[in-house]
């Protein structure tokens, strides 16, 4: 095995390592409970024993319809066993996987077979499938722990099957086959509502994690290293030691042969690029790259790295400024919407004319947006830029632009411009 080989498969063994920080794993579980997970989770097993529970009383209330051998308890015997037998395993595993969904679907398909052939040429008696139905109410429960798609699907399933064999039966049953069709189709009603609550929780839930991900590099220096561009220093850096540890343990002869020497060649090169764009990768460039919402709609032109001089406080009103506007929901006139945020630095001779009048900015922010018009932001949106300085809105036809005047503190400002230059010093 060569060197290159060797350090490649080293660093697909720390990938494989890898595991998701607790902090994260703490994050997303506070976030889903300060928006009412735990409650929606609470209401939906709630609701779901509630349709059970009347489905049952219903079983009770016709079981003096059956004729001699024939009775639901046999389909309720089984749903039952299946519910237990699911939900005491989901309870251990803390979830429920696929192959514990087909479990579940296998038992709720032989409770489907056993109530048709309970209630089969019985409706003009009024006697329904109840176990069947019954489904919807597990099915709540299951689209509130998994992904919607699946148990949406699998009581529109039931629901089609039940429909049919009330149907069939139209020529005996007569005006009770409408009752044989709600039967049916109320055991894929309550599993739509659930579909939709779940769907607009999740989609809640993953903004605002996504949101708080990325407001953690409002704290970060002028010019700092995101996420992204950190993993990808850490494997430049890994594959740069490996090679120079098979060049000095001999593995790998000098002069290189041509493939190691691309391969150090193209390492340079990336390690070169990388700490050029350092130089203006500020926090909001890397917020908007690391942002899963923001990444296809903003878009950051600071070639200077303007926005590293912000203080937190106005870091935190542009981002929020910047994460309603770009989430605001584009009509169906206008195009989608599209953010660019500019920064330019003042020029120096605007700087000599603020003596005679207000003091002029450190840098302007110029925040343009198509796609969308005012009125349709976020009131949020607005005091959100006036926490970053004095601002005006000049309205467009499909959009509007808003100008910002920046004022920094002379402290950070000099900070930044030492760090600047002692960066330029080291990278000359």
């Amino acid at each position: 095995m060569t060197g290159q080989d060797s350090s490649a498969t080293a660093r697909d063994g720390l990938r494989d390592q890898f595991r998701r920080p607790t902090r994260s794993a703490r994050a997303a579980d506070d976030i889903r409970s300060a928006h009412g997970g735990r409650r929606l989770a609470t209401g939906t097993t709630v609701a779901a024993v509630i349709v059970v529970a009347a489905y049952l009383l219903h079983a009770v209330l016709i079981a003096p319809l059956f004729p001699p051998g024939r009775s639901a308890i046999l389909p309720w015997a089984a749903f039952g066993v299946t519910v237990l037998v699911v939900f005491v395993i989901a309870r251990i595993v803390r979830g429920m996987p696929d192959w514990l969904f087909g479990v579940l679907v296998v038992g709720l398909a032989m409770t489907l077979v056993l109530s048709l052939a309970a209630t089969a040429g019985l409706l003009y008696l009024g006697v329904t499938p109840t176990a069947a139905p019954a489904a919807g109410g597990v099915l709540m429960i299951a689209a509130a722990i998994r992904e919607t798609r699946v148990p949406l699907a699998t009581s529109v399933v039931i629901a089609g099957v039940l429909c049919v064999a009330a149907l069939l039966q139209v020529g005996e049953a007569g005006t009770r086959t409408v009752v044989g069709v709600a039967m049916a189709c109320s055991t894929v009603v309550p599993v739509v509502i659930v579909t939709v609550a779940v769907r607009g929780f999740r989609r809640i839930v993953g903004r605002e994690l996504d949101l708080s991900l990325v407001q953690s590099t409002v704290a970060t220096p002028r010019s700092a290293v995101g996420m992204r561009a950190s993993e990808e220093l850490a494997e430049l850096d890994f594959d740069a030691e490996a090679l120079l540890d098979d060049v000095g343990s001999g593995r790998i002869a000098i002069p290189l042969p041509p493939e190691t020497a691309e391969l150090a060649g193209s390492l340079a090169a990336r390690l070169r690029v990388r700490l050029i764009e350092g130089r203006t990768d500020t926090w909001l460039r890397h917020a908007v790259t690391e942002s899963a919402y923001l990444n296809d709609r903003v878009t950051v032109d600071d070639p200077t790295g303007c926005a590293g001089l912000l203080s937190p406080g106005q870091r935190d009103g542009l981002l929020l400024a910047v994460w309603l506007i770009g989430g605001a929901r584009s009509t169906p006139k206008t195009a989608p919407v599209a953010v660019t945020v500019r920064c330019r630095e003042v020029p120096a001779d605007e700087h000599g004319r603020a003596g005679h009048g207000a003091p002029a900015p450190d840098f302007r922010i110029s925040i343009d947006v198509s796609g969308v018009t005012r009125r349709h932001v976020d009131a949020g949106a607005w005091e959100a830029v006036g926490n970053v300085g004095t601002h005006d809105v000049v309205a467009g036809p499909g959009g509007f632009r808003i100008d910002i005047e920046c004022r920094t503190d002379p402290k950070v400002r000099a900070g930044g411009t030492a760090s600047a230059g002692s960066a330029r010093q080291r990278g000359a």
